[in-house]
């Protein structure tokens, strides 16, 4: 039931509908079906004694009447009758339904075994046919004869249980096929609701993220207008007095202005990702080129990379890209404190780019990965917060997708994939 805590209400509701149904349903036919068992048993066995008193009765009456088994297997409507035999001690067949086999002796150790108990004993055995029949063993007194004691045998077909067992199991497939035809209108449901779901959950995100765009673009043109002011009075003051006791304030400021206007392009970034302008280029080429850009400044994060593409040139958004690979790396890079390795491949198949991005970095706990790509949320001092927010929406415009995986202490491995041709 702990699945059924993690699903939406009406998710868990047909779930649990399909489960209580799948429960009754195999509880009735494990139930119908024992009890088949049980009263097919009890019918050979019913009918198996009735005929053995009426034949006792018939018997103590006729005495050794040979076309007395003839006579009631003819006239009696004992359809299950397989066979019927009388046998002494000794197995010799005093009267038996077919009368050629009169006079025979069998070896047949269960006939003294039965004669020794004082009441019915059932079995099963297999004709020379290969059916198999029930048994019931009789010892009837017949005071005409001596010894008086002999063995009543019955023989029944199985048809009549069979039958019973047999409606049973239909009963079961029948209801397995219910039972899976139930699961699969439920898993069907279930794929189409998560899509539905889905599909609504994007259309909010695109309406979620299209406005906050325009509030980040609002936001960069009112403040970038003034701070460029600042900024630019802060250094001409600082180029012109040398009053060495403000230097120190008027490099704060041209610093945290610098820090501002970075927020503001990075907002701008962010506010502009919806035009996409494709170009045939050399994906190699642009993954060298973005190596290079950290490969002088990494300083003791070594950077490894590995491409195995059947085709380098590809169609698709060169600057988008070319950001996207900018900001995953600078990630990877500012998460190793000391010494490190980020380890790059980029691979091909059927026709979608993988470019994978692994770093030995301090890692992310839960809660930081679930929101990483979450617009403003950072775990960095002094981080916009907007790297991997501009990196997720870079590549929705591009058809593709970024995956996440991280633990603390371990690393992060982030996966880009994209079309090899934007379609």
């Amino acid at each position: 039931m702990l699945v059924l805590k993690f699903m939406k209400p009406r998710y868990a509701l047909i779930y649990l509908f399909a489960l209580i149904f799948t429960a009754f349903a195999v509880f009735n036919s494990v139930a119908q079906y024992n009890a088949a068992k049980r009263s097919s048993a009890d019918i050979l066995n019913s009918t198996a004694y009735f005929i053995g008193i009426t034949l006792d009765q018939a018997l103590k009456r006729t005495g050794l009447d040979e076309e007395l088994f003839l006579d009631i297997v003819k006239i009696q409507p004992w359809e299950e009758i397989a066979f019927i035999a009388l046998y002494n001690k000794d197995g010799k067949i005093l009267l038996h339904s077919s009368k050629r086999l009169v006079g025979e002796t069998v070896d047949d150790p269960d006939i003294a075994k039965s004669l020794e108990n004082a009441g019915p004993v059932s079995s099963y055995t297999d004709l020379e046919t290969g059916e198999m029949v029930y048994i019931m063993d009789i010892p009837v007194h017949i005071h005409s004869l001596s010894p008086s004691i002999h063995l009543l045998r019955i023989a029944l077909h199985k048809y009549s249980a069979e039958n019973a067992l047999r409606h049973a199991k239909i009963h079961a497939i029948t209801a397995v096929i219910v039972m899976g035809f139930l699961w699969m209108l439920a898993f069907a449901y279930y794929r189409y609701s998560k899509r539905i779901d889905e599909f609504q959950r994007k259309e909010v995100e695109k309406k979620h993220f299209t406005m906050l765009g325009e509030m980040a673009a609002v936001l960069a043109h009112e403040i970038r207008s003034p701070l460029s002011a600042i900024k630019g009075f802060a250094q001409f003051i600082n180029e012109k007095n040398r009053d060495m006791s403000n230097e120190e304030g008027l490099r704060v400021i041209i610093d945290e202005s610098q820090r501002l206007e970075s927020l503001t392009d990075d907002l701008l970034t962010y506010s502009h990702t919806g035009k996409v302008n494709t170009e045939q280029f050399s994906l190699t080429e642009l993954m060298q080129e973005v190596e290079r850009l950290f490969t002088a400044g990494s300083g003791s994060v070594t950077i490894r990379k590995s491409i195995r593409l059947q085709n380098e040139m590809i169609l698709s958004d060169k600057e988008k890209i070319r950001h996207i690979l900018i900001n995953i790396l600078q990630n990877a890079v500012d998460s190793i404190e000391r010494d490190g390795l980020v380890e790059i491949n980029a691979y091909e198949k059927d026709d979608i780019i993988y470019i994978s991005v692994k770093d030995s970095g301090k890692g992310m706990d839960k809660e930081a990965l679930k929101n990483a790509m979450n617009p403003f949320f950072t775990t960095k001092a002094r981080g916009t917060g907007l790297g991997l927010a501009i990196v997720y929406n870079f590549a929705r415009a591009i058809h593709g997708s970024v995956h996440i995986e991280s633990e603390e202490n371990t690393g992060t491995m982030v996966l880009l994939s994209f079309e090899r041709i934007l379609k």
